[in-house]
C-alpha cells in the first residue's frame, strides 16, 4: 500500500487524535521546517478560534513531526483537514534529526484573516510537542501565544 510521509506542526501533533483519524499511522521522526512560522489564519467554529497554519518567513522555522500515513489515512485527513475548501496540501523540504532534507505534505490554510486560537486548541499543539520532544524553547513560543479564552 502506498505511503505518503506528512508534516504534523497542528493539533495532529498529538499522536493519539491522529491515530484516530488516521489508523496505522506511525511517527518517523520530529523535523522542523525553515523559512515558516506558525500562525493561526484561519478561524474554524468547532475550535471556536484560530487554528493552524504555516506561513514563509524567512529566518524562522516550524517544528514538528513527521508521520508515515498510507493513502487511505491521508485521504481521511484530506476530510478531516477540510480539503480543498479550508487547507490544501503542499510537499515542502523539512529537516529531520540529524539535518537530513525530507520531502514531507503539509497542510497549508486558505488564509481567512489572523486569529487567537482557543487555549484548549493551543493546548493541544503544546501537548503534542511535548509528547515528541520538541525544541523546549519552541514550545514555550507556542504556549505564549496569545489566546481568547
Amino acid at each position: 500500500m502506498p505511503h505518503n510521509v506528512y508534516f504534523a506542526y497542528g493539533s495532529n501533533l498529538t499522536q493519539r487524535q491522529l491515530l484516530r483519524r488516521c489508523p496505522g499511522s506511525s511517527v518517523i521522526c520530529r523535523a522542523r521546517l525553515p523559512g515558516y512560522r506558525l500562525a493561526f489564519t484561519r478561524y474554524s467554529t468547532k475550535r471556536k478560534g484560530g487554528v493552524a497554519d504555516v506561513v514563509a518567513e524567512p529566518g524562522s522555522e516550524v517544528w514538528g513531526v513527521l508521520y508515515d500515513i498510507d493513502d487511505a489515512g491521508m485521504e481521511a485527513l484530506d476530510t478531516f483537514e477540510g480539503v480543498p475548501r479550508a487547507y490544501r496540501h503542499e510537499t515542502v523540504t523539512v529537516l529531520n534529526d540529524g539535518g537530513a532534507e525530507v520531502a514531507a505534505e503539509v497542510y497549508i490554510a486558505n488564509k481567512t484573516g489572523e486569529f487567537a486560537p482557543s487555549r484548549a486548541y493551543l493546548d493541544l499543539i503544546v501537548v503534542g510537542g511535548r509528547e515528541h520532544g520538541l525544541p523546549e524553547d519552541y514550545i514555550s513560543a507556542v504556549d505564549a501565544v496569545p489566546t481568547h479564552a
